[in-house]
């Protein structure tokens, strides 16, 4: 296997998150579920103080992650098959997408602790 083929690997993986990150919002914002294991530990729901105050403060954090998610997948796969990225405007993309990642991480432990006992 290739680098190439570890790229597009990769890239695949990131848009699946994505797409299953959006799938979590649609629940959190309009089913009321929220999927442990992704926004919260296990087993910890029933400790929630506050469920729609939790789901105002995820839902847009979560909604623009998983966005970000689609669209960095998405044009690294379009920079594999279609019309290749210089290796500067992949790192540029790239980047922006981990410091979301960071972002949302910082997120999730910032909710746990307003929302959860």
């Amino acid at each position: 296997m290739d680098t190439g083929q570890i790229f597009s690997l990769v890239d695949i993986l990131i848009v699946g998150s994505g797409i299953y990150l959006l799938y979590c919002w649609y629940l959190l914002v309009f089913k009321n579920t929220v999927r442990e294991g992704i926004l919260i530990p296990s087993n910890t729901m029933k400790k929630c103080r506050d469920l729609d105050g939790y789901k105002r403060f995820m839902g847009i954090r979560l909604l623009i992650f998983a966005i970000s998610a689609v669209l960095s997948g998405g044009l690294g796969l379009y920079s594999d098959y279609v019309k290749p990225m210089t290796s500067r405007q992949y790192l540029i993309t790239t980047g922006i997408f981990f410091v979301i990642l960071i972002w949302f991480a910082a997120q999730i432990k910032r909710g746990e602790r307003e929302f959860f006992s």
